[in-house]
């Protein structure tokens, strides 16, 4: 009889560590999905992150991925391409008046980050509003949103007067904040899908 009571006794014990346990995870879990309040803004004003992943390239008779890792500090952008094995295929750094690109083991400068971009390796990429397109905080007059205010879609022309359609396909909450986790851009007949894989947010 006292075994019995004994093994009963472990057997709640285990029981309520479990529910312990899970009850930890379920609040921890809760915690991290619930944004922040008036998330949007906040998001928009953050002047430092970091963020990396896949991008693809995709016209009728061409298709190129590569992986890249993507900074923004105070406004200015840090972008570097390399491929899947992990060779640097190009890395570009604006500075407050010119972008400068090292890509080939040749060094290049010029005034526009994407034309650099398009002229040297042929990736056609809207870089200099990147910040906005690719927190999903782009604005366009035909912006449209999700019941949780993520955006959903837009139409935008960039500075060399191409337009461009985007579609955030995926969502991720990251520090509080909606971020994207597939966006798939359309210029043309020209293509772009990123997969965002982290993101990582500094207000220093």
């Amino acid at each position: 009889m006292e075994r019995k009571e004994q093994h009963l006794k472990q057997i709640h014990l285990i029981l309520l560590m479990f529910f312990l346990f899970i009850s930890g995870c379920a609040q921890r879990i809760t915690e991290q999905d619930v944004p922040q309040t008036d998330w949007r803004s906040q998001l928009e004003a953050q002047k430092n992150w970091k963020a990396s992943g896949k991008v693809a390239f995709i016209a009728p008779d061409d298709r190129q991925s590569v992986n890249f890792n993507w900074q923004l500090k105070e406004s200015r952008q840090h972008l570097i391409l390399s491929s899947f094995i992990g060779t640097q295929l190009l890395e570009l750094v604006e500075h407050e008046n010119h972008s400068e690109m090292a890509y080939q083991d040749e060094q290049y400068i010029d005034q526009s980050s994407s034309e650099l971009i398009a002229r040297l390796s042929g990736f056609q990429l809207p870089f200099e509003k990147a910040p906005l397109w690719l927190t999903g905080a782009i604005s366009s007059d035909n912006n449209q949103y999700d019941p949780q205010s993520r955006l959903k879609s837009a139409k935008w022309t960039d500075e060399q007067g191409k337009t461009w359609l985007i579609d955030y396909q995926s969502y991720q909450m990251v520090d509080g904040f909606w971020v994207p986790k597939r966006i798939s851009l359309t210029q043309d007949k020209l293509k772009i899908k990123i997969q965002l894989n982290s993101w990582q947010f500094n207000n220093e």
